[in-house]
């Protein structure tokens, strides 16, 4: 099964007209490779994640390059929130969450998500 990494590598690779053998060439890794990495049968570091994004085009803040992080988050199982140099506040909401975030209703993590995301537009 594709993994959310895989899922984008092979869409950006079919809209590109691209076989497996050229982007794992132009990510200079073999083609077993970025098979097993699409598959989720192999982790990738984060060398990797920024190779794809410079093999893909995708410019550092675009929202192309926010989708591949994400994609590679979830790929991986873990999602990580960097507290350093961040407010008692920011960290004090960032462990509530986390202390509460498998056990929260889905209703309550539409209600979560829309709030962050009209937060979201209102800084575009």
């Amino acid at each position: 099964m594709l993994t959310a990494l895989g899922k984008l590598l092979r869409k950006a690779r079919i809209d590109r007209n691209l076989l497996l053998k050229d982007m794992a060439l132009g990510l200079e890794v073999s083609p077993a490779y970025l098979s097993t990495v699409e598959t989720g049968k192999k982790t990738f570091s984060d060398d990797f994640v920024k190779k794809v994004a410079k093999f893909l085009g995708y410019a550092p803040g675009s929202e192309e390059f926010f989708e591949l992080e994400d994609a590679a988050a979830l790929s991986r199982g873990q999602v990580q929130i960097g507290v350093a140099g961040v407010s008692s506040k920011h960290k004090e909401v960032a462990l509530a969450f986390s202390r509460q975030f498998e056990e929260m209703q889905p209703s309550e993590l539409d209600k979560l998500l829309a709030v962050l995301n009209e937060s979201q537009k209102m800084k575009r």
